[in-house]
């Protein structure tokens, strides 16, 4: 079987008063290329800062025993004397982290599923998402400090930790993610040039990502706008994503529950107007930003704003927008927490 773990030495040396250990289960490798993205992103960004961040992964994907059989080497890891902080990304891991009893600070971020759970179709938790966010919630408790990706997450956090909590969502690659000529996009990807294309990014399997709230919706907007269409992208490498926002007309995406969700956020970096349910930050995030639509989860609202989603052709006040959250910007803020968490003590 593939190694449960993995451990990734810092790409940079910075000072020894500040070298950090992530303990993360989200990271991108050959089996699951797009998983932890993000996470990866993050890392990089703060290896160009000169940050000496060390990252252990746990492969939690490949058997949920790992969280067991693995907290040895996560023990081992945390108790190396050259930490000065230790940060734990979600749930899991955090309560690997918990256990092993750093220590240094610990600091947490949470982002989504892990506090709010995991619906299922009819919108329900399930019964192991429910007692696993439960647990979850008790964690702050022995961090120095959390972290969620947006102020709903915070509002899941007891009462008693917001205050030391920073609201943080994940940083965009301004570099990677940017607008495209649409054409070109297309034929790399082998889609209709002239047909108008919603896409939907992520599992279509997946409960909480409500693909047939798209379907329904784009086969309404068909009905009005022949030659409209839905195109659903997953399990794409990471690198091909951004040619796949620049080849489409807009983003649909119909969520139940999310934390800070990156494919919007990129989106938005793209210039790709985007129709979404209110989940997230994703109120805030679209706020006063043309081609930004925030609808209810019915298939007409969504479908009427599709059709103006379509005819845009591009939306450069969203790139405006979320520059501010640029993964250099938010690296430097991810710094200063740290400092502070390691002059706190």
């Amino acid at each position: 079987m593939t190694a449960l773990s993995k451990f990734i030495p810092s790409e940079s040396e910075g000072p020894p008063e500040l070298k950090v250990l992530w303990v993360t289960n989200a990271w991108p490798d050959e089996l699951r290329p797009h998983w932890g993205c993000f996470v990866r992103s993050q890392a990089q960004s703060l290896w160009r800062l000169g940050l000496d961040v060390d990252v252990l992964v746990v492969r939690g994907f490949l058997t949920k025993r790992a969280y067991f059989t693995m907290l040895p080497e996560v023990r081992r890891r945390i108790h190396d004397s050259r930490y000065r902080l230790v940060h734990a990304h979600f749930g899991h891991t955090a309560t690997m982290a918990v256990v092993a009893r750093p220590p240094v600070p610990l600091i947490i971020s949470f982002c989504g599923e892990d506090l709010l759970g995991a619906p299922r179709a009819n919108g329900r938790n399930t019964a192991k998402s429910t007692i696993e966010s439960a647990v979850f919630r008790r964690l702050p408790r022995f961090a120095a400090a959390t972290i969620t990706k947006s102020r709903e997450l915070e509002t899941a956090l007891p009462a008693s930790a917001r205050g030391r909590n920073t609201v943080l969502p994940n940083g965009v690659d301004m570099e990677l993610f940017r607008r495209r000529p649409r054409r070109e996009a297309r034929a790399e990807v082998g889609w209709d040039p002239e047909a108008k294309i919603a896409m939907f990014l992520g599992d279509p399997a997946d409960p909480r990502k409500r693909v047939e709230l798209a379907r329904e919706a784009v086969s309404l907007v068909a009905e009005r706008m022949p030659g409209a269409r839905l195109e659903v992208v997953f399990d794409k490498r990471p690198e091909e994503i951004p040619t796949y926002m620049s080849a489409a007309d807009c983003l649909v995406f119909p969520s139940r529950s999310e934390g800070s969700p990156n494919a919007v956020k990129e989106a938005m970096a793209a210039e790709l107007p985007i129709v979404a349910t209110p989940v997230g930050d994703i109120p805030e995030r679209f706020d006063g930003v043309a081609g930004c639509f925030v609808r209810p989860p019915e298939p007409r609202a969504f479908a009427d704003a599709l059709v103006e989603a379509l005819e845009m052709g591009a939306a450069p006040q969203a790139r405006e927008a979320i520059a501010p959250i640029g993964l250099e910007r938010i690296g430097a803020r991810l710094r200063e927490i740290y400092e502070r968490a390691v002059a706190a003590g």
